[in-house]
């Protein structure tokens, strides 16, 4: 029944049946990239079952198309839209670095800034902590492992939740091989906390006004509660037996903000691609060239927050994202000015992402 519903709304879609379209511009190449997406990705929801999907694509300074696929949840069926808010997981990670490029460029911080002199009171059984330097964290080769256990359901929501969770701990616990890739939630965490403290204020508060307010993402926010339940989107699993449910537990607490709860939607994520190629194309603004290129020899596909990747033998930019009932996908190729994201509100089938977003890519650039 699933199926035959998506493969019909390629042929309802002006009644806006299941599909939400906001299509920016109206050539000709716009309206064929418009019917060769939703073509791709009605197919892939179909394969891969997936209840709800919404993408973004710019060019230039232009969104060029934001649309929503499925429902909010299988049991309201509640249409998608370009303005519907998932969780985005680690994108978050890419404006948590932002937020430290913008106070380097202030120059109230420096990428070689040791993290125990900016704040002492992180505690350690070790000496290792003291060598950890902000450039270290935002590439993941400080030594700093990760955590598992996110408490999800705590549902924190006080505003020295970061700080409290952060000085509770012993980090010298989790403490690996230093000038080693090791992927650390909990190193972005400690770089929100960095942000708390270079700019006397809460880490969600900066980078709202910072970064969110100042690209127009409207509808996104790193706390989960101030975003509309008319726009909130519901976390989908797959049991043991194969049937989609809804998950009970949203994936949410402050204490692990800046690694992982940007909530955000199509639209929004499209409008900050916009502005941040266009930070990229400005020659007098170097700082966040930083994000953008290979920073440790041993992994060249890890940038300072960014991750890289090379599609169609053109060098791209950009993160996934994956949690408890959601995945997430954002790609830049600045060479070509060009961006794709796609947010699902489902955590099986991984490989959905990059088969829908590289062939869109494709699309584009043909």
């Amino acid at each position: 029944m699933k199926r035959f519903v998506y493969i019909s709304i390629l042929f309802t879609i002006l009644g806006h049946a299941l599909i939400n379209v906001a299509l920016y511009g109206q050539s000709y190449d716009a309206r064929s990239l418009k019917l060769a997406v939703d073509e791709l990705v009605i197919k892939k929801m179909n394969q891969y079952d997936i209840p709800k999907l919404s993408i973004g694509i710019v060019s230039k300074d232009s969104i060029i198309y934001t649309t929503g696929y499925g429902v909010h949840d299988i049991k309201t069926r509640k249409p998608v839209t370009e303005n519907s808010v998932f969780h985005t997981a680690s994108i978050s990670k890419l404006f948590t670095a932002q937020a430290i490029m913008h106070l380097i460029e202030k120059g109230d911080l420096h990428l070689d800034d040791s993290i125990t002199a900016i704040a002492p009171e992180l505690k350690s059984g070790t000496q290792q902590l003291d060598s950890i330097t902000i450039r270290q964290l935002l590439n993941h080769t400080s030594g700093l492992g990760d955590i598992w256990n996110y408490n999800w359901g705590k549902d924190n929501t006080s505003d020295t939740a970061l700080k409290n969770y952060l000085l509770q701990l012993d980090l010298g616990s989790y403490m690996k091989k230093p000038d080693t890739y090791y992927y650390s939630n909990l190193g972005y965490d400690v770089l929100g906390y960095i942000v708390e403290k270079v700019s006397s204020t809460t880490f969600e508060d900066y980078v709202q006004h910072s970064i969110l307010s100042t690209t127009g993402m409207s509808n996104s926010d790193f706390r989960y509660y101030n975003i509309p339940n008319q726009l909130r989107t519901s976390p989908h699993s797959k049991s043991i037996f194969n049937k989609t449910y809804i998950r009970r537990t949203y994936p949410y607490n402050r204490e692990h903000g800046p690694s992982s709860t940007l909530n955000a939607s199509s639209k929004d994520l499209s409008l900050w691609m916009i502005s941040f190629l266009d930070t990229l194309n400005n020659p007098l603004n170097t700082t966040y060239h930083h994000m953008t290129k290979a920073s440790f020899a041993a992994n060249p596909g890890i940038g300072l927050g960014f991750q890289l990747f090379d599609i169609y033998s053109q060098k791209a930019i950009g993160h996934y994202g994956g949690d408890k009932g959601f995945r997430s996908f954002i790609v830049l190729i600045p060479d070509q000015n060009i961006g794709v994201v796609l947010l699902a509100n489902c955590d099986y089938n991984e490989d959905f992402r990059q088969e829908i977003v590289y062939q869109i890519m494709s699309l584009m650039m043909n």
